[in-house]
């Protein structure tokens, strides 16, 4: 009895000591490690809809930068959708294409600043990214194709999609023919992701190369004079380019750093917000399904979101940019909201317009510029 006496002492004791450190953690009183360990393990909350973001390319995308300490800490408002497609705490590394070297990743710089300058929202990351690939890689059908929007899918089961963050394009700069067929193939790759995402106007961000390699490396230069184009026109609409000015590289010129990740982060959240205010489910002009220019379809060529000033719409910009302005651009519509909406735009351009009566039920406007 003597010997079994201060055993039930101390485990009383123990048990009271238990209960009051469990009373201290569920009271917030602390953030300790293991009150954060406890939140992770809950998941995100489940009345909340979860802001989706979608992020695919290759390794930038994926992110190389090396992890520190700000990258292991735990935001209670941003989450990622991990391998086992379960929702878990966002931290570095997000994705798990190469385990070895996958690092920091601009998409978890992105979905703090989101989540920070919207304190009433869930971020839910969707990390699909794999270092080396092409575009022809990300072609509906495909592998990564298909595994980026099962994921997706199975993330809007708790959200909204609300933006597909895109980095890629260095495995598709060794010659200047792969970088002539490249922004046809992503404007079908842009209008395949909304349509099977049934996300027609999800805003779409994509970032420039790295600058480092300078006039070293020509068509990658080219690149990102020509992804910069392609936002400006909005040739797909609701897409944002950002730039990559100033951002610092690891050696190999070709993959940014940590600091250079986070900064790409930021820079890709800036152009999230600032498209995020002013896009809308409600505008007419968003994807006419038969409009051709040239006689060759070209998706949403309405474009919304054009940053021109005053100007709400632009057309496509491969009639912007034509060298020749004297041939005539011929489009055809189906649809007679986005017939006005393409009348508005070229007349806030300057460009002289002369409509030919319906047959069939098509419009046809020819168009140039005087």
């Amino acid at each position: 009895m003597e010997d079994v006496m201060p055993n039930r002492r101390i485990n009383v004791a123990f048990r009271m000591a238990l209960i009051g450190l469990l009373a201290l953690l569920l009271s917030g009183a602390t953030a300790s490690p293991i009150a954060a360990a406890e939140a992770a393990a809950a998941g995100p909350p489940v009345r909340e809809p979860l802001h989706i973001f979608l992020l695919i390319g290759q390794s930038n995308m994926a992110g190389r930068g090396k992890i520190e300490e700000q990258d292991r800490k735990v935001h209670p408002h941003v989450w990622k959708l991990d391998q086992a497609n379960q929702w878990v705490p966002a931290t570095d590394p997000l994705h798990f294409d190469k385990p070895r070297i996958a690092g920091v990743s601009l998409g978890s710089t992105f979905g703090r600043i989101i989540a920070d300058r919207n304190e009433n929202i869930q971020v839910g990351l969707v990390p699909c990214a794999v270092g080396g690939t092409r575009i022809d890689q990300w072609a509906k059908g495909g592998k990564l194709y298909t595994n980026a929007i099962a994921r997706a899918r199975i993330a809007m089961q708790r959200g909204e999609l609300k933006g597909i963050l895109w980095h890629q394009g260095e495995g598709d700069c060794g010659s200047q023919a792969k970088l002539d067929a490249y922004f046809p193939k992503l404007t079908q790759l842009v209008r395949e992701i909304r349509g099977d995402l049934n996300a027609p106007v999800t805003l779409f961000i994509a970032g420039q190369l790295s600058r480092a390699w300078g006039d070293e490396k020509p068509v990658r230069k080219e690149f990102n004079i020509r992804l910069n184009r392609y936002s400006r026109h909005q040739t797909s609409p609701y897409f944002a380019a950002v730039l990559s000015e100033n951002v610092s590289t690891k050696s190999d010129k070709t993959h940014f750093d940590a600091a250079g990740l986070r900064e790409l982060g930021k820079r890709y959240a800036d152009a999230w917000s600032a498209m995020a205010v002013h896009s809308s489910k409600r505008d007419p002009a968003v994807a006419p399904q038969a409009i051709r220019f040239n006689g060759h379809p070209v998706s949403q060529a309405v474009s919304i979101m054009a940053e021109r000033g005053a100007i709400r719409y632009s057309v496509d910009a491969d009639v912007l940019a034509a060298p020749i302005w004297s041939q005539l651009f011929s489009a055809e519509f189906r649809n007679v909201p986005a017939k006005r909406a393409l009348q508005g735009a070229l007349r806030q351009l300057g460009l002289t317009m002369m409509m030919e009566e319906p047959a069939g039920g098509v419009y046809r406007i020819a168009f140039r510029k005087p």
